[in-house]
């Protein structure tokens, strides 16, 4: 009787010890219920209290965490709502759609369990935000804004700006995201700059080692703009990298979705991509190399070294 109950309390542990993904999509039905409530008015003032008080004022954990990191407010969301009507239509059975990826989003954390053994499972919330942001994260969860997310070449994207309509274009599901964000709540820092103890060069890995991550939780390279740029002229954007990576300034390669057209967007994410599946390529333990891209230190010297051992030379073998 004891060695069975000493069995079960092992099964147990197990099944408790597996990721054990907390996925909430409660935000996104209560947006709807707030913008239905927006389209029965023409008065601005009924229709920003209507989102706060539907959908703001009933917001989960993670829709208060990303309202303070994007900056949400009202205000953004009505002017949104006002100025891109036909989007909105057309994204709404998109964002509805989320729950019935749950087991595809499970399965990516079980995977990295596996690769990664030190994994923390993090806590998911699909989020409606202002355009701005299709994702971030905090140590713990991952704040996804599906009105980014979820859109793809079928929503109807006439209103929103170039950069978005090439997002939507390439998105294919928003489990790829969040196999990019899952990175991030696993790095030193989670997504956040580091106050001048990095560099361009190291804010640039720390995403890029996300996409790398990605493609490794879904068996495929992550589909993007920058991705699709990077490849064709990565011999060239290596020469221009170099002479920017040691420097602070961010605003040529990274988060500048809104000024970089034709691909040309965010094109820190690719160049750090590549140099952590070189790093990667180039290591014996896979398993060591894994863990050393998630753990790896923010730190110039770190980051500096971590280059050179990738061997990474802008576009040669890999």
């Amino acid at each position: 009787m004891k060695q069975l109950k000493i069995i079960f309390l092992f099964v147990c542990l197990q099944f408790f010890g597996q990721a054990q993904t907390k996925i909430f999509t409660t935000d996104i039905d209560n947006f709807w219920i707030a913008y239905d409530s927006v389209k029965t008015t023409i008065d601005t003032t009924k229709q920003k209290e209507f989102i706060q008080t539907i959908y703001l004022d009933k917001a989960t954990s993670g829709l208060k965490d990303f309202i303070i990191a994007r900056k949400h407010s009202a205000k953004r969301h009505v002017d949104n709502i006002l100025q891109n009507p036909k989007f909105w239509v057309s994204l709404r059975p998109h964002t509805l759609q989320i729950k019935f990826h749950t087991k595809e989003i499970e399965n990516i954390m079980l995977k990295f369990k596996k690769l990664y053994p030190s994994f923390k499972q993090p806590d998911v919330f699909f989020t409606i935000g202002c355009l701005n942001s299709g994702g971030t994260t905090t140590a713990n969860k991952i704040l996804i804004g599906s009105e980014i997310a979820a859109s793809d070449s079928t929503v109807d994207a006439s209103e929103v700006g170039s950069w978005l309509r090439g997002v939507f274009k390439l998105n294919t599901s928003v489990v790829s995201l969040v196999a990019h964000e899952v990175g991030h709540t696993q790095q030193k820092g989670g997504d956040s700059e580091d106050d001048g103890k990095s560099n361009l060069l190291g804010y640039c890995i720390k995403e890029g080692a996300c996409d790398f991550i990605a493609e490794l939780l879904l068996d495929k390279p992550v589909q993007s703009p920058y991705m699709t740029y990077g490849k064709m002229n990565e011999k060239l954007l290596w020469v221009l990298f170099q002479k920017d990576m040691y420097g602070q300034e961010t605003k040529d390669w990274l988060y500048n979705g809104g000024q970089a057209q034709n691909g040309k967007a965010d094109l820190g994410y690719f160049t750090g991509y590549v140099i952590c599946k070189s790093y990667y390529q180039n290591s014996k333990n896979k398993t060591k190399a894994l863990k050393q891209i998630i753990e790896l230190d923010y730190t110039k010297e770190s980051i500096a070294k971590f280059l050179k051992k990738s061997q990474y030379n802008g576009g040669g073998q890999r």
